[in-house]
């Protein structure tokens, strides 16, 4: 295991019990990374973030990782919702290829609380500098928005409620991949088709 997979681990495990973690203690390098984290420690409080983020990673590491955090502790009626969603054109033959996805949600110490935790990653290899058309542009920043949007739409009270925001998010994401298939370019012409292709999405409920 490399020393950045088990710093990733540490951070999840971290997250999941409670304890203070923060993006910073994530190594750098190797591709920006994408952390969402959520807690909620107040009665009755929702909180919910989400955040889309599309990279490009040169070089010989590809290494981004991108995660979803949610947390309820030591309160009654709280939600928490995080939503990491992560496009990352990778350019060049990189020599370690090793994105990281995980979505991690846990209550502790609450009554009536709920936490949803989302991750989807699309990475996608091309022969050169990418960037999306004017027209794929206004159509991430849609998507953006009904992500944004979706995330605070559902209250992570019941099972119900956590499956169909994960189909709403996986609806969204979906369309957000077909976006960047149909609009990313080289120059002034279509991406050339990428032999590594990633689609991972992580949903945990709790």
């Amino acid at each position: 295991m490399t020393r950045r997979s088990t710093t990733l681990l540490a951070l999840i495990l971290a997250l999941s019990l409670g304890a203070p973690a923060a993006a910073e203690s994530l190594p750098q390098g190797g591709g920006a990374n994408n952390v969402v984290i959520v807690k909620t420690t107040t009665d009755g409080a929702q909180a919910e973030r989400a955040h889309t983020k599309i990279t490009q990673i040169g070089g010989p590491n590809v290494e981004s990782a991108n995660i979803a955090a949610a947390t309820a502790t030591d309160c009654t009626g709280c939600d928490a919702t995080a939503v990491a969603v992560q496009v990352a054109l990778v350019t060049g033959a990189p020599t370690l290829f090793a994105p990281a996805n995980a979505a991690v949600s846990a209550n502790s110490g609450c009554t009536s609380c709920g936490t949803f935790a989302y991750a989807w990653q699309y990475v996608v290899q091309v022969d050169g500098p990418a960037h999306l058309s004017p027209e794929g542009q206004l159509e991430v920043g849609a998507v953006e928005q009904q992500i944004d949007d979706a995330a605070g739409s559902v209250r992570p009270a019941t099972l119900e409620d956590d499956l169909a925001l994960q189909a709403r998010l996986d609806a969204l994401t979906s369309n957000l991949r077909d976006i960047i298939d149909n609009e990313v370019q080289q120059g002034n012409v279509p991406a050339v088709g990428s032999p590594e292709v990633r689609a991972r999405s992580e949903y945990r409920p709790d």
